[in-house]
């Protein structure tokens, strides 16, 4: 009997990076945050918001709640603010 042994490649798929819309309902009224980026990974179609991502994200909501900005905006508009 012969016994080979392969060395088999850990092939790690690259996440995908891409953009959605995030909707809140309150007090029925919709608060839009448009192009919002996070990461897919393929192996197991797990999706990711960035920490300061989800930051910036939860400081539009209060704004726009507090009627301080539009209830539609865009990420892209706003993503070089730091808070």
């Amino acid at each position: 009997m012969i016994t080979i042994d392969k060395e088999v490649l850990d092939m790690k798929s690259e996440p995908t990076r891409l953009s959605k819309n995030i909707i809140w309902h309150i007090e029925q009224t919709e608060y839009v945050v448009r192009n919002v980026p996070y990461v897919k990974h393929n192996a197991d179609g797990e999706q990711f918001i960035d920490a300061n991502v989800a930051i910036t994200i939860t400081a539009l909501r209060d704004l726009m709640a507090d009627n301080l900005i539009p209830n539609d905006v865009n990420f892209e508009d706003f993503a070089h603010i730091e808070f």
